[in-house]
């Protein structure tokens, strides 16, 4: 079942920031979950045993990300940067990307990555629209 987006009409003032500029990135999460651990992604302490990811069906699913970005499009938003977690876990990111590339606005599809998958995904990942990648050395 999706979930609202809004309980009430979205404040345009929202989509600028401090300085009354307009807000054109957006960064989405789409996945808390991560193939590494690293101390400054994810200290000592802060996990709490098998229990402290979010179960996946609590996610956002495909459809609601689409229509989430659909809304902050609306807003002004034309460059998305999708992260997590490690994104590349993410069940069916390629189909997700594919879904968002399509979307009319949004000029520029980027993700980072520990780039551990990449030798799997990355032609699925050009393939579906994803126009830049960044790769995190830590």
């Amino acid at each position: 079942m999706d979930r609202p987006l809004a309980l009430h009409p979205v404040d345009t003032q929202l989509s600028r920031d401090r300085l009354q500029r307009p807000l054109r990135e957006l960064r989405l999460s789409v996945i808390d979950r991560c193939n590494f651990r690293c101390t400054y992604c994810m200290p000592l302490g802060s996990m709490k045993g098998k229990g402290s990811f979010l179960p996946l069906e609590k996610l956002l699913t495909d459809h609601e990300i689409v229509n989430l970005v659909k809304a902050f499009v609306g807003l002004g938003v034309h460059k998305l940067r999708i992260t997590g977690g490690e994104p590349l876990i993410r069940p069916g990111l390629p189909a997700l990307l594919e879904q968002l590339a399509e979307i009319p606005g949004l000029n520029d599809i980027a993700l980072t990555t520990n780039g551990v998958m990449l030798d799997r995904l990355a032609d699925d990942l050009a393939k579906a629209g994803l126009g830049r990648l960044t790769v995190s050395l830590d």
